[in-house]
Formats: C-alpha cells, structure tokens, sequence
C-alpha cells in the first residue's frame, strides 16, 4: 500500500541507509533522541518527517514496515 508515513530516516553522509516506520511523530522523535544518546559523537544523521511510501503489515509480528520509499 503506497501511503504518507511517519518515518526515522538514517543518513550516512547524503545517502539513507535505513528507514524505519512510526505511527505518530512524537514517537518517532523519542526513538531519535534515545538513538543519538546512544551513538555518541560519530553517530549518523537521524531524520524524523512524513515520507511517501510502500508499506507492508508483516504477518511475522503484525506491525506495519516501510518497504521502499518513493520519494524523499
């Protein structure tokens, strides 16, 4: 399903690496701060904003993954 979400974005340098999905935006901001405290100084640039994306409801553990972005 191709929808507007809510996502963590990991950039290394300008490229994304990862994306992860969240149901709201304060939830994503808590996982980006939680993150940079963990990484320390060399960590890589964390991102918090909608993204246009295909997304899928994983059987495995029932939670909704962002499979491919479509545009950033």
């Amino acid at each position: 399903m191709t929808e507007i979400v809510i996502g963590l974005l990991m950039f290394i340098g300008v490229e994304l690496k990862e994306h992860v999905y969240y149901e709201n935006l304060s939830s994503c901001l808590e996982a980006k701060r939680i993150s940079e405290r963990s990484m320390g100084d060399n960590a890589p640039r964390l991102a918090c904003k909608p993204v246009n994306a295909i997304t899928e409801i994983w059987k495995v553990d029932g939670k909704k993954h962002i499979i491919k972005i479509i545009d950033d």
